[in-house]
């Protein structure tokens, strides 16, 4: 199914507020959009308190009263969520903002929507009962960037009975406004640059290879790789200089814009399971998956991989489509050989017992009719053999 009705060919109704130190600015933004704030963060994800003051500092002189949410520890399972519903509801919020990264912008996303309803999360998530009102006005303000997830109109939740990652997509999940400030993520690591960047590549990818994809999400997804590809190394190579850091945080952001009409794929779904059933994050599976899935569609998809490879700036003239297509895979790979990303799942200790179970969640994931060919299970496990 489309992440939104099938006959809208584009959407995107978020504001987006992106500039390098613009954390002091957010309760002017904030002023005009809400005056009770909650601001929800899970515990493991509480970074940059430097920003973070300055962010709540500014919020309380636009507004009446804001609150730090932060009662979830790590990951979001229903319990958390109902209980966070709950606290917007008799703090009478008028407003949530979302600070952190993948677990709490999810949190945001799934709370303000469940606290104007009269829903549990089990129903909305599992029973699928359709939200009748829309949710409290969220602002995400991404700590990282988040392969879009932080603008994109979906969320993913832990069941607390089977612990499996259970997903829900709704137009009223949108966030109101993103804020990327790249002076937040400053402090990310090498190894956190790299793994955030090759999950926004994997993420671009899925998008296009999406059989909902259209000119103008192939558009913003085509140029996502090209700024990743382009500013990954210096990025690394120059941790003090934000600028390659913003073209990061954009690149997230147009990945978002491609993926809230054209959905993700192959790969997203093979890395929400896989962080249902291992330790690894999103952005670990992401990175270590994008390889053997594009491989996997290279001849189904061969004329999208062409476009890929001109954005990696691989040379493709005078080739075949085929030949082509394999230059975006290489063109991959050699990001990931200049970086020394890992490209197996092995080497983050996941047990091969584990891929069945890996694959069989993956396969319950509704996006998956996405992907422009019909995908059985025994091929998803075929897919995780092969990056195992």
């Amino acid at each position: 199914m489309p992440v939104l009705p099938e006959w809208i060919n584009f959407q995107f109704p978020p504001k987006i507020h992106f500039e390098i130190d613009c954390g002091y600015k957010l309760g002017s933004f904030v002023k005009n959009i809400g005056s009770r704030v909650v601001l929800i963060t899970t515990q493991k994800e509480l970074e940059n308190a430097e920003e973070l003051s300055i962010i709540k500092t500014s919020l309380e002189k636009h507004a009446e009263g804001v609150i730090i949410y932060d009662d979830i520890v790590d990951r979001v399972h229903f319990k958390d969520l109902d209980s966070c519903a709950h606290f917007l509801r008799i703090s009478n919020a008028d407003c949530v903002v979302a600070y952190g990264s993948f677990e709490s912008v999810n949190a945001g996303k799934a709370a303000s929507l469940l606290a104007t309803n009269d829903l549990f999360a089990e129903e909305l998530l599992i029973g699928k009962k359709q939200p009748k009102k829309k949710g409290l006005p969220l602002i995400v303000v991404p700590t990282k960037p988040l392969l879009g997830n932080e603008c994109s109109p979906f969320f993913s939740i832990v069941d607390d009975k089977d612990k499996n990652r259970k997903y829900f997509a709704h137009e009223w999940a949108f966030p109101e406004l993103i804020v990327a400030d790249p002076k937040i993520g400053a402090g990310m690591s090498s190894s956190e640059t790299a793994k955030t960047g090759i999950s926004i590549l994997s993420a671009a990818v899925d998008s296009i290879l999406s059989k909902y994809a259209n000119e103008i999400t192939s558009s913003t997804a085509l140029r996502s790789i090209e700024l990743i590809s382009k500013n990954i190394v210096p990025a690394i190579r120059e941790p003090r200089n934000l600028g390659p850091k913003n073209s990061i945080y954009a690149a997230s952001l147009l990945a978002g814009i491609a993926q809230s009409t054209s959905s993700l794929g192959l790969c997203y779904a093979l890395s929400l399971a896989v962080t249902t059933v291992t330790n690894l994050d999103i952005f670990q599976s992401m990175s270590i998956l994008l390889p053997h899935v594009m491989e996997y569609n290279l001849t189904s998809s061969a004329g999208k991989y062409v476009m890929i490879a001109r954005a990696l700036d691989e040379d493709v003239t005078n080739i075949s489509v085929i030949e082509a297509a394999i230059k975006a895979v290489e063109g991959i790979r050699k990001i990931y050989l200049e970086l020394r990303i890992p490209q197996r799942l092995s080497e983050y200790e996941v047990k091969k017992i584990d891929l069945p179970g890996i694959a069989t969640l993956a396969a319950t994931y509704s996006f998956l009719d996405c992907l422009p060919r019909e995908l059985p299970k025994n091929e998803i496990e075929t897919i995780l053999v092969a990056a195992f």
